[in-house]
């Protein structure tokens, strides 16, 4: 492979402090896998000695396949596969690793490690979903407030920004100032001694403990000698605690290299913060600075009009980017007349030009957020033009899945309190909420260990008989599987599960068949991936794979193998690529958002998105926008957005939208109600409220069958009052309000 000049100047800077500032498709990736080759095979600095942090599993292994295919050797199999090759993995499983080696490397340390940041070696980790649980539980049950006026999600935002910032408990107490800072408060606390209890953290912890067990000057030492050479990409992304983890680590030899694209810090709102690279220029004197400013991936026009628009913002770094690439096409432009037409445009161009060489993979469709999916998913139903949200309902989350993941927590670490009371009922065994109430109740009162209550539940007079016995099953089932977990391998357990719980027989009983195939056919899916763990100790397999498991993310889970369109937002598709590109909803207060029209950082950062998605593009960019589309229960008119202005029109060409006004119409109205002679020039201007269903919600139950008129026939598998999940047979599930829904009962 052929190396340009830079790209060379900085595999050859080894020994002092780099910044590669490298722009999309520069192979920045190919360049930090020379600069390892180089490293270990030139410089003779041993494999074990260098560590590489990336911020998503899929970046990871990109890089360990191509550091490894570089050297002609193999990559690991995994964090804890014991081979002369570098540390490259995510910042999660990085620290991950640290804590668990550091805890097990004597009795002396994990006690001091224990006493510091109160957890045990076995701990588990909880996602959004657990941590959500445990809060939810905190607010109705401890400080008996109505979650309505004090959502759960709204009060974990506010914990994690508050470890994101380093704000202890004691820290946070002393900035309360409201009534809202006194709640948020009350949860925090009860929030942490839930999770000292279940010997649990949360992915935001996982950074915090790595940064206090390295504020131990033996345990800093350790690892600073164990890993003298550094590498952290997508810089830009790293949050105040990351870049406190990596000045630690590289204080001593101060051999660090980071790479930082501007242009693509995106994440202000996961806390990512720009000031990280002002900072690193001062950590670290006499830092070389390497622009990569050779594009290789995408076209003259796409570098072109992406150049032009990221210019507008006043924190830009200058470079001059270019590509030997060919020009291509200009940017078609599509203006549809309603959101429904710009729907049904794209599924045309994507129909028309389905070939033997073209295939439907080839093409990917952006938006600015979740909900905006709605009408491009009709518009490709309708043309039978398969398609999969990067988002939804993903496989770790579907129940099935997160049954038999508990059970498997629970085998774990016994004191994984979410994940008991999620399967204590599952599949029922008559222990009613009222009895988990009652043990409760007992665990608080007398401050024992959930396990300790189960264990003696046949002193608690409250509860029937038959209730303890169930209960008494429950346990004896799960001390039955922990010690299968020390004789067999994590796939083998799972098949345990299923086989002494009777899932199977469970899924049978409460579901159709076609339901309960594809819950079974998820549930295989499950003990193929935890098959990958088979060549471990069972221990080692069950504690690897659900550290793992825990640990993916949106941006890990596209499917090479299939030919469909992918759906999702820009935030998640940073790290991908197609030949086309649609980016969609362009238009003023909603991309860029409204939020950010009268804040220039914000503009900035939805800019820089703008950026990102135009840049995901290898040959072909649509961009499109709907003069008229249906929004928040109105009919609104918008301007087009500032982005699409900001793009020189040489660059741009007209597409005409296909259809017709008669095509447009919403499944809300049967008759049109819009004014097509000309636009409004205000944003946000309401043309007509339609007439919606209004169902009575008390007649809705959960597991009713229900009828769409887009998406026919499902189930309601989870149901909030007017809120309900509906799982369709055709389509993925799918949330939506049952009040004003086009849905009825069968």
């Amino acid at each position: 492979m052929n190396l340009n000049k830079k790209q060379q100047e900085a595999i050859n800077q080894t020994e002092w402090p780099l910044l590669i500032i490298a722009w999309a498709w520069s192979w920045k990736t190919t360049t930090l896998a020379h600069r390892v080759k180089h490293m270990i095979t030139q410089k003779d600095i041993p494999a074990k000695n260098i560590m590489m942090v990336t911020f998503t599993n899929k970046a990871s292994k990109e890089m360990r396949e191509k550091v490894a295919k570089t050297m002609w050797i193999t990559p690991p199999k995994n964090i804890y596969t014991k081979l002369d090759f570098p540390l490259i993995w995510t910042f999660h499983s990085i620290w991950i690793f640290l804590l668990k080696e550091t805890m097990n490397s004597s009795l002396l340390v994990e006690t001091k490690i224990q006493n510091l940041i109160w957890i045990k070696k076995d701990f588990v980790i909880y996602d959004e979903t657990d941590k959500l649980s445990i809060l939810k539980s905190i607010l109705k049950n401890e400080l008996k407030l109505d979650e309505k006026k004090f959502p759960a999600k709204k009060i974990a935002t506010y914990i994690s920004n508050a470890k994101n910032n380093l704000l202890t408990l004691e820290d946070y107490k002393k900035n309360v100032d409201s009534y809202i800072k006194e709640i948020v408060f009350e949860t925090y606390k009860n929030y942490e001694k839930t999770l000292v209890k279940n010997n649990a953290l949360d992915f935001d912890d996982i950074l915090l403990k790595t940064l206090k067990i390295l504020q131990i000057p033996e345990i800093l030492e350790k690892y600073q000698e164990k890993y003298k050479y550094l590498m952290v990409d997508e810089y830009q992304d790293t949050n105040k605690v990351q870049y406190k983890i990596t000045k630690l680590l590289a204080s001593k030899y101060k051999n660090i290299a980071v790479v930082w694209d501007d242009s693509q810090s995106i994440y202000s709102w996961r806390w990512a913060n720009m000031n990280n690279i002002i900072n690193f220029e001062k950590d670290y004197k006499n830092t070389l600075v390497i622009k990569l400013e050779q594009n290789y991936r995408s076209t003259k026009n796409i570098l072109s009009w992406s150049n032009t628009l990221i210019q507008n913002n006043s924190s830009w770094i200058k470079k001059k980017l270019w590509t030997d690439n060919q020009t291509w096409e200009k940017i078609s432009y599509i203006q549809a007349i309603n959101d429904k037409l710009e729907a049904n445009t794209i599924a045309n161009i994507i129909t028309s030009s389905k070939s033997e060489w073209w295939k439907y993979s080839d093409n990917l469709v952006l938006y600015r957020t979740n909900a905006q999916s709605r009408q491009i998913e009709e518009a490709f139903l309708k043309n039978n033009i398969p398609y999969k949200i990067i988002w939804g309902l993903k496989f770790y989350n579907r129940k099935e899945i997160k049954d038999i993941l508990s059970y498997l927590k629970v085998i774990y670490n016994s004191d994984d309190l979410v994940s008991i009371k999620r399967i204590i009922n599952i599949p029922p065994r008559k222990i009613w909420s009222r009895s988990i109430e009652i043990l409760d109740n007992y665990k608080n009162n007398f401050e024992l260990p959930y396990k300790q209550v189960i264990e003696n539940v046949e002193e608690i007079n409250e509860l029937r008989k038959t209730t303890k016995e169930s209960i008494k099953s429950f346990w004896n089932i799960l001390k039955k599987l922990t010690q299968k977990s020390k004789e067999i391998n994590v796939a083998d357990l799972i098949g345990e599960i299923i086989k002494i719980t009777n899932y199977e027989e469970y899924i049978i009983e409460w579901l159709t068949t076609e339901e309960a195939q594809t819950k079974k056919d998820n549930i295989n899916e499950l003990i193929s991936v935890a098959s990958e763990y088979n060549w471990m100790e069972p221990r080692d397999s069950l504690s690897q794979f659900l550290e793992e498991v825990s640990l993916i993310s949106d941006m890990d889970i596209k499917d090479e193998r299939s030919d469909y369109v992918t759906l999702m937002t820009i935030h998640i598709a940073k790290w991908l690529e197609e030949k086309n590109v649609f980016v969609t909803w362009l238009e003023e207060s909603i991309f860029p958002s409204f939020r950010s029209v009268n804040d220039v950082d914000l503009l900035e950062e939805e800019r820089r998105l703008m950026y990102v998605a135009m840049t995901r593009a290898k040959e072909k960019l649509y961009i499109s926008r709907a003069k008229e589309r249906f929004y928040f229960w109105n009919f609104v008119k918008n301007k087009e957005s500032r982005f699409v202005l900001e793009i020189q029109s040489e660059f741009l060409e007209e597409y005409k939208s296909l259809g017709n006004e008669q095509d447009a119409l919403s499944f809300f109205s049967q008759e049109s109600c819009f004014d097509f002679s000309k636009e409004s020039n205000n944003t946000w201007r309401c043309v007509k409220k339609v007439s919606l269903n209004n169902n009575d919600v008390s007649t809705f139950s959960l597991w009713d069958n229900i009828l769409h008129t887009k998406f026919w026939t499902g189930y309601i598998s989870e149901l909030n009052w007017e809120i309900a999940s509906i799982s369709f047979k055709w389509v993925w599930t799918k949330k939506m309000n049952i009040r004003i829904a086009p849905v009825k009962k069968i």
